[in-house]
């Protein structure tokens, strides 16, 4: 690879527009179909759970002999599904250790259509995903972490006491930054399923907290005509599924929630998302690939209910909770939040002709976790910072790809400082490093924009955005 050294801002301005208008943030495209995207979080039930018997999916058939599942019936008690349990059931990868970590076989048990049958009628006319993932393997809260800021923060388990507010990054910051609208509705203002709360740019802006909405909400903005292009949705105690609160009643609330959206004008350009936050004690006998130390996590169901969602389809991609951010910020234009959800799957596969014609999959995906070199400068010179960034990108065709990766390092101002140009060619399925180094930067908080380019100047890589902090001499 032939590396440049930093290069002017002017280059950026030489740069055609839609080069330029890739790497930073911006509203989705008057030509996307899709302008609104809904995400509605339920609690604790993994794939196996729900749909294990679903035909056609990766479900119960193929568990192993020493798991004999059986149907449930009646009232259902709350399983351990801490992280330190989690740990426990998943062994290592073996999967044997859900009976331990439970102490009762009830954790073996299932549901099939008759129970859920509004559910699996979604699965039957839209797409459900049957290799979708948390993002944690634990409880809630970090799971609602990963759905909104790409990170659990280090926060392994449920709220106890005060946490301090989180000074992390969300996907509801990006859109703030790109000037597109969202809403988060929930029975809590901040809690294990209200993560939004915890951070504290959003905890401390008015502007942002005014965004932060009760349930009931929702159904007052879509019947007035102010759907936000982004919503998330979390039911009121009771009818969130979480055990021993009935299913029946949680799945007639989410289908009230969705016949909403489907009898109103939005329906025409919507993406609906519905997910669950975490296993909730439940087997599941696919084990989760562990992306970094903190997950995956088990398997919980996904279903995309959309005009444009194929019909009647089971989805395979490996993704996770981090692909629901992949997917806004593919509609959106949006860069990524953080690594994990930058290197995610976009969903996009999941639908039809009628939309994929204007998108291409990602041909350059960033991989494993960036590495930093010279954040803290001589005790000399203020001035002397001179950071290096290191990061590798995987070529995804089956083909050899020529590529451009641009590094634009801006200051808290968001203002471009220095731009870094690295080209190479990434042979079919082969990773890259790439590594860009700035020169001369005063101590301070910087993000760093980075995304590849074809020779023809056409994006194959969505913007990933990572954020560093230079500290000042002792």
């Amino acid at each position: 690879m032939r590396l440049l050294p930093f290069v002017p801002l002017l280059l950026l301005l030489l740069m055609p527009a839609s080069q330029a208008s890739s790497a930073v943030t911006g509203n989705a495209s008057t030509a996307n179909p899709i302008q609104h995207v809904v995400v509605i979080v339920q609690e604790n039930h993994t794939f196996d759970n729900y749909f294990g018997t679903f035909p056609g999916a990766n479900g119960i058939q193929n568990d192993p002999a020493t798991v004999q599942p059986f149907h449930l019936t009646g009232q259902v008690f709350d399983l351990c599904h801490s992280t330190a349990c989690g740990h426990e059931a998943y062994d290592t990868g073996k999967m044997d250790g859900f009976l331990r970590a439970e102490g009762s076989n009830e954790t073996f048990g299932h549901y099939t259509q008759s129970d859920i049958p509004y559910y699996w009628s979604l699965a039957q006319n839209y797409t459900l995903f049957d290799n979708y993932f948390t993002s944690a393997m634990g409880p809630s809260l970090p799971n609602h972490l990963y759905l909104v800021a790409g990170q659990d923060a280090g926060v392994a388990d449920a709220l106890s006491g005060q946490i301090s507010k989180l000074n992390i990054g969300s996907i509801a910051n990006e859109l703030e930054s790109a000037n597109d609208s969202w809403s988060y509705y929930s029975p809590y203002v901040v809690g294990n399923e209200n993560a939004l709360g915890l951070v504290s740019s959003i905890a401390h802006s008015s502007t942002m907290l005014a965004k932060m909405k009760q349930t009931e909400q929702f159904l007052v903005d879509l019947q007035s005509g102010n759907l936000p292009d982004v919503s998330y949705i979390m039911a009121n105690d009771g009818l969130n599924e979480h055990p021993p609160y009935s299913v029946a009643a949680g799945e007639q609330w989410a289908k009230s929630i969705i016949g909403a959206i489907q009898a109103s004008p939005y329906w025409g350009s919507t993406a609906i998302l519905l997910t669950w936050d975490d296993y909730g004690g439940w087997y599941d006998h696919v084990a989760p690939p562990q992306v970094d130390r903190y997950g995956d996590g088990f398997r919980v169901p996904l279903l995309m209910i959309s005009p444009f969602a194929k019909q009647g389809y089971i989805d395979h991609t490996l993704s996770d909770h981090t692909s629901i951010l992949k997917f806004m910020e593919r509609v959106f234009n949006l860069p990524s939040v953080t690594q994990r959800d930058g290197a995610a799957s976009d969903l996009i596969e999941s639908l039809n002709s009628n939309y994929i014609t204007q998108y291409t999959e990602d041909s350059i995906l960033p991989q494993g976790t960036p590495t930093y070199s010279n954040l803290t400068p001589s005790a000399l010179d203020a001035y002397a910072h001179n950071p290096g960034i290191r990061l590798a990108y995987m070529n995804t065709q089956n083909k050899s790809q020529e590529v451009v990766f641009w590094g634009a390092l801006r200051n808290g101002l968001n203002q471009t400082v220095q731009l870094a140009e690295a080209t190479g060619t990434l042979p079919a399925g082969k990773t890259l490093q790439v590594q860009f180094v700035f020169q001369n930067q005063p101590a301070g908080a910087y993000s760093l924009n980075v995304i590849a380019l074809s020779e023809a100047g056409v994006a194959v890589s969505q913007p990933l955005r990572l954020v560093l902090n230079m500290t000042a001499a002792a």
